[in-house]
């Protein structure tokens, strides 16, 4: 039996031999590039680190160069170590671009010349040569302390000289010096707290209301503060009035009423309530007086209606009739308590139809008593307004009996309600502050 033994290593298979020559990679090794790159970009740092310009552009184009070759040099057959390399370049880029931002913020020099300077053997330049600064310091300071014992000795000197002897004063002058001023008490001050008087008045364009508007307000002017002037105009705000107002010196309040009518008896009642609701709306606190622009005031009236508590009534001097028969309206007193009434009706021999037989020009009231009635023990629902109802006086008459019931609720001014301080005005000169007894007639000429 023929044994036959395979030689597996004599055999020769094709393709089986090969040249491991052939696996040998030319291309240089990416170690050695990566060393080479390294090198390079170590260099590029030493020249920037050391300022060397000509060094710096040389180190950048062999870094450039290294880079362009190991980019070129790669095989495209290994992948995995181009995406290293690609990694190791982007991480070179982002390392020099973080340098190149930090070498930005630093200056290239030193700029403080005033330390170099001072730092050489502690020294200052000067024109004519180096002074020594300890030497200078001393100098001055030494200047200084003889300068202040030469000015310590003049003050000294003047001080003594100047001063004049003190006289010798008297014990009441000593006592007088010695003792302080008393502080004054606030409750032992004497101050008077006046009430506030709001006067209103009704007025329209006309030729005579300029010579109306200005004698009421040259007496309203007199009268001590405080005092509010309503003036109410029909049915726009004229240029004249303002005017008057404007050049017064009394504190005023212009207001309007539009009321569309011809009527006159009408237009005042819509100027009076305007007037009323103004109070109302703002909660004027004083003392309210319906001022005809016509009559003649005497400041005196108004110093009066100060003393008012809650309603008040004085004598009006008017005429009457053909013959201009003139006579008293108003209360007659006792003391200020009211006994009764001085009327037209009186007179005629009529029997009497008011209830309160005085007009407008002859009373004033606490303007709380409008817009708070429980202070008055009032219903709170009765509005207090003037109506356009009543002739003869009754209007006014109706108005009263809204604030008052009877008489004991009315104060007579002044004392003995014997002055007149408020008359029409042909009546000016012959009746007011005139005293009187009783009901006058007085024939005017």
């Amino acid at each position: 039996m023929v044994s036959s033994r395979r030689n597996t290593g004599g055999i020769q298979r094709d393709g089986s031999l090969r040249d491991w020559s052939e696996f040998v990679d030319p291309s240089p090794s990416p170690k050695l590039l990566y060393s080479q790159s390294y090198v390079a970009m170590r260099g590029l740092l030493s020249s920037l680190v050391s300022m060397d310009f000509a060094l710096l552009s040389s180190r950048l184009k062999s870094a450039w160069a290294a880079i362009l070759s190991q980019r070129h040099t790669r095989s495209p057959e290994r992948s995995k170590s181009r995406g290293l390399s690609c990694k190791r370049l982007a991480f070179h880029l982002f390392v020099c671009f973080m340098v190149g931002i930090f070498i930005g913020f630093m200056p290239f020099f030193s700029v403080d010349v005033s330390q170099k300077i001072v730092s050489e053997n502690g020294r200052l330049p000067f024109d004519e040569g180096a002074v020594d600064r300890g030497m200078v310091d001393g100098k001055v300071k030494e200047l200084e302390t003889i300068v202040v014992e030469k000015e310590v000795d003049i003050i000294d000197e003047s001080e003594v000289e100047e001063i004049p002897p003190v006289p010798a004063m008297l014990d009441d002058e000593a006592d007088f010096v010695e003792s302080a001023p008393a502080i004054p008490d606030i409750n032992d001050l004497d101050i008077t707290v006046r009430k506030l008087l709001i006067i209103v008045t009704i007025t329209t364009v006309r030729p005579q209301q300029a010579y109306y508007l200005n004698r009421l307000a040259h007496v309203l002017k007199t009268v001590q503060s405080p005092l509010l002037w309503l003036v109410v105009e029909w049915p726009d705000q004229s240029f004249q009035t303002a005017e008057i107002l404007r050049s017064s010196g009394v504190m005023y309040r212009h207001l309007i009423c539009r009321k569309n009518t011809t009527s006159v008896r009408k237009i005042a009642v819509c100027q009076r309530n305007t007037a009323i609701y103004h109070i109302k709306k703002h909660r004027l606190d004083g003392i309210m007086h319906f001022a005809d622009e016509e009559r003649s005031y005497m400041s005196d009236v108004f110093e009066e209606m100060r003393k008012i508590r809650r309603f008040g009534a004085w004598p009006v001097a008017i005429h009457t009739g053909i013959k201009y028969r003139v006579v008293l309206e108003g209360p007659i007193c006792k003391g200020n308590r009211v006994t009764g009434w001085n009327t037209i009706q009186n007179i005629q021999k009529k029997s009497a139809v008011r209830r309160f037989p005085v007009g407008f020009s002859g009373f004033a009231f606490n303007s709380t008593m409008l817009w708070d009635p429980e202070r008055w023990n009032r219903p709170p629902m009765d509005s207090v307004i003037v109506h356009s109802g009543g002739r003869g006086g009754l209007q006014e008459s109706r108005f009263i009996e809204k604030l008052v019931k009877h008489e004991r609720q009315i104060e007579g001014l002044p004392e003995d309600c014997n002055r007149v301080m408020v008359a029409m005005r042909l009546l000016s000169d012959a009746f007011l502050n005139k005293p009187h007894t009783g009901l006058h007639e007085v024939a005017v000429v």
